[in-house]
């Protein structure tokens, strides 16, 4: 299969490139664990990531998430098309609006994976990432500004727009708590199993 644009442009980025942005993924990761207690008794943490943009990432992705919880960890990466994550560990080519496999996890982290999803089934992997999840875990959403900001459904790159409010009172109809935590680029949208 060929690779998206989206995938080649990571591709292309020097290892100083994607280490600034990991930089930029622990500083986000570091105000959602002050924020936000993982609660859940598991010996072995699992934590699904919801996307990934670059085979790289999966180092980091182990790397951030051992800084914040001293628990032994099994991460597992979902994507739709897993080309670009070739070699990777524990990569499982799978379309995240659909139910996860392997659940329950500890934590679910979807990094801008929101605006890749056509609006109406936005709230098929927002429901999917809390579904997954065991007693005392929360599933994680990082969005840009532009991202959720806006009354448009198509964003001028192609991309959807999240109506981040639309799936705020879904969330409230269903009595499911969440907590918006704000970084650099937009905001952390997080999801509280009880």
């Amino acid at each position: 299969m060929q690779l998206s644009d989206y995938h080649k442009k990571y591709i292309s980025y020097s290892d100083e490139e994607i280490e600034n942005r990991v930089k930029e993924k622990r500083d986000e990761l570091f105000l959602i664990f002050k924020q936000v207690k993982l609660e859940t008794k598991s010996d072995l943490v699992k934590i699904a990531v919801l996307g990934c943009g670059d085979k790289r990432f999966i180092y980091y992705h182990e790397k951030i998430f051992q800084e914040f919880i001293t628990r032994p960890l099994l991460i597992t990466t979902f994507d739709i098309t897993v080309d670009h994550l070739l070699g990777g560990e524990n990569v499982v080519e799978h379309d995240c609006t659909l139910t996860l496999p392997n659940a329950p996890f500890d934590i679910t982290y979807a990094h801008v994976l929101l605006k890749f999803i056509e609006t109406e089934k936005q709230w098929d992997l927002i429901k999917n990432s809390y579904d997954s999840l065991r007693s005392g875990g929360f599933a994680i959403h990082v969005m840009d500004k532009g991202d959720y900001e806006t009354e448009e459904k198509l964003l001028s790159n192609g991309q959807f727009a999240v109506p981040l409010n639309r799936w705020k009172r879904q969330l409230d109809e269903l009595n499911i708590e969440y907590k918006e935590v704000n970084i650099k680029y937009g905001i952390a949208f997080v999801i509280i199993k009880k």
